[in-house]
């Protein structure tokens, strides 16, 4: 844009009035028309080189900016009584058609529950309360500071994270409560959570909240039920200023499957609520104790130090065998551990090459390793020599698990054969070779990723190793953690399903009923293309329908909360692959938004003063509305816009233009002046 548009626009007119001149009065010619074709020519000269130039023109808009008014409606199924519907349903006429409110305030009316709407419908429905979230979200629509937010709620929520979390916005809220606001006498259990899973012999920790309301000492009896089977009790003792308490229990896992735990409180005196007072939870005993089984042909301090170190996880279980005594076990092992293999080995290695059985291989002087060469194919000790003392060396290239803490500078050697190792699969060097100073530059141990997992360690002795961390450090702690991550390594990469689920065995709250499910391709990468189906059936098998699981961002999932209360039986199909998988899970009928009857009326106090609002209640109303209209800070604000606008966007100057140009050639035209 030019410095100085005004200079530029009479200069532009200056210029087409000298081409005008120049046109129709420098050279004689006919005199009708003139001075009307002359003007026609000067503007529309003018008006392109004005276009030409584009300056800019300001222009100031003045306007009113109205405050916005948000109604936020509860639509909780926790809305019970006639009287507290029909208080929201006048609310909502009071606030959202009021015409004096609609001239002061641009409003917005939403609903909530477990969610927010831009709604004005109600049917009390949604089977969870998440004030906080319904605030936040208002927030963020209202974006801005000339605002108010309305909300009638009973403050009881249920769900996401407290609503006073939401009070430092700077917009002013003012709750309306709805609801008996009477305090009533009542005991509840709030939470009884327990972990997913609780492994077989193993106690597993049950942890119990509980919480009272009223001024005097309330005595209750808590019990806990496994399957119908009473496994706990105990004497809870509450009053005015000791309003909860919690507990963690241990419980024995006896028993493989699913357990149904209730905790039930007596009722007190008088306690009106008691819907409260019993929750459930579920959690699946298994038995994922590690069978293993330690294969030798003769006795060494080896096994004994071996065994010693596995058995520190108690999850998991060892036993001495013969290779023949392991080929009878073989279908109930989860690990193999080769000790020394000799020809002895042979037909347990002709049915090793059937199963994808993970293993840990240890060689030493009797090894026959012209056998073990043969009898596998992952990997082949060539030029082989005498046996020799070999000392451990860290390999710092090793990343498959972290060892860093685990210093092998000051163990004794190992003895084995020295030789060329060649393996054909992927792997890793933990420990390397060093003999009499020299580093071999070949692995001493050596983890390998090939169709089962296996560790190959080359070298006899290693009680010694255990008991020269017990020398260093006092304890077997270091090598036991060797062990014990060498052997997760190996059973890690035991699961080789392409189909995977992941399902609570009961849903407490139906709200977040949901199965999700991962599918992978032959290479183990998640496929996002896959067509999954889940088929349901009930619990005695009937089919009852099927649907196609939604593809979220790494899973599949599909959403079973509307189905009522009972238990199920599921399958998940991979599309025409062939896989699938089944489960079961029950549904409880447990209604959330009964859990309190009272409306919360001193939160909504608290969030109204911090915030700068007030309470009030559906009878006092209208002073809301009067307050909302008189106050002046809620008036329309006037507001000034300057906007600056390039010429060109003026679409009726170029009208104008082609309008002149078209009319003086018409007219030259029709009077035969071209």
């Amino acid at each position: 844009m030019p410095d100085h548009p005004v200079f530029w626009i009479v200069l532009c007119a200056i210029l087409s009035l000298g081409l005008v001149w120049f046109q129709y009065f420098f050279r004689p010619g006919p005199t009708r028309f003139r001075y009307f074709l002359a003007a026609l020519r000067f503007f529309a000269v003018w008006g392109l080189l004005v276009l030409l130039i584009n300056p800019k023109i300001r222009e100031t808009r003045v306007f009113l900016e109205k405050h916005r008014l948000v109604l936020l409606l509860d639509n909780s199924a926790s809305i019970r009584t006639d009287s507290s519907r029909q208080a929201l349903y006048n609310l909502r006429s009071l606030f959202g058609r009021d015409p004096e409110i609609a001239d002061r305030f641009d409003r917005d009316l939403f609903t909530f529950g477990d969610a927010m709407r831009l709604s004005d419908s109600l049917d009390f429905t949604a089977g969870r309360t998440n004030i906080g979230s319904a605030l936040d979200r208002a927030t963020q629509a209202i974006n801005s500071d000339h605002a108010v937010i309305l909300i009638a709620t009973d403050g009881n929520e249920n769900s996401g994270r407290s609503y006073l979390q939401a009070a430092g916005t700077g917009i002013p809220v003012y709750p309306i409560v709805i609801g008996d606001t009477t305090r009533y006498r009542d005991i509840r259990i709030d939470q009884l959570n327990v972990n997913r899973y609780a492994f077989l012999d193993n106690k597993f920790p049950v942890e119990v909240l509980v919480s009272y309301s009223g001024d005097a000492p309330a005595v209750a009896e808590l019990e806990i039920t496994d399957n119908g089977n009473r496994v706990y009790r105990e004497t809870v003792r509450l009053g005015a200023g000791n309003s909860t308490w919690q507990s963690e229990i241990l419980l024995d896992a006896q028993a493989v499957g699913f357990h149904r735990l209730a905790a039930q409180l007596s009722a007190l005196p008088g306690e009106r609520n008691t819907s409260n007072n019993r929750r459930i939870a579920g959690l699946e005993v298994v038995d994922e104790r590690t069978r293993i089984l330690l294969v030798h042909t003769g006795n060494h301090p080896d096994l004994g130090a071996l065994r010693r170190s596995i058995l520190q996880n108690e999850q998991r279980e060892v036993r001495l065998v013969s290779p023949e005594t392991a080929l009878e076990q073989l279908d109930a092992a989860d690990l193999l551990i080769l000790y020394q293999p000799d020809t002895r080995f042979r037909s347990l290695f002709q049915a090793l090459a059937q199963r994808d059985v993970p293993r840990m291989t240890l060689t030493g002087p009797r090894t026959h390793w012209s056998f073990l060469n043969q009898a596998q194919s992952v990997y082949e000790l060539a030029d082989i020599g005498p046996a020799d003392d070999i000392l451990p060396l860290r390999d710092a290239g090793f990343g498959y698990f972290d060892l860093s803490d685990w210093d092998v500078s000051g163990y004794p050697p190992l003895e084995g054969p020295l030789g060329n190792l060649l393996i054909g699969a992927e792997n890793q060097t933990l420990l390397g070779q060093q003999v009499r100073g020299v580093d071999m530059e070949e692995p001493l141990l050596v983890l390998i990723k090939g169709p089962y997992r296996e560790a190959l360690l080359q070298g006899s002795g290693i009680w010694q190793w255990r008991m020269a961390a017990f020398r260093n450090s006092g304890d077997f702690a270091s090598f036991d953690e060797f062990i014990a991550k060498t052997l997760l390594f190996l059973t890690a990469g035991g699961s080789s399903k392409r189909l995977t689920l992941d399902y609570q065995p009961l849903y407490e709250d139906s709200g977040n009923a949901r199965i999700r499910a991962r599918f992978y391709d032959e290479s183990f990468a998640f496929e996002p293309g896959a067509r999954l189906t889940l088929e349901l059936a009930d619990s005695t098998g009937n089919r009852l329908e099927s649907r196609p699981m939604a593809l979220r961002s790494d899973f599949y999932e599909a959403d079973v909360a509307g189905l009522p209360p009972g238990t199920y039986q599921f399958t998940v199909i991979a599309g025409d692959s062939g896989f699938s998988e089944s489960g079961s899970f029950s549904l409880m009928a447990f209604d959330l938004e009964a859990q309190q009857l009272s409306s919360d009326a001193a939160t909504l106090g608290l969030l109204a003063r911090e915030t700068g609002g007030a309470l009030y209640y559906p009878d006092t109303a209208s002073e809301l509305r009067d307050s909302l209209l008189q106050a002046d800070r809620f008036r329309p604000v006037q507001k000034s816009r300057r906007n600056v606008v390039p010429l060109i966007d003026f679409r009726w100057l170029l009208f104008g233009i082609v309008s002149c140009l078209a009319a003086e050639w018409f007219i030259r035209k029709y009077n035969g002046l071209l």
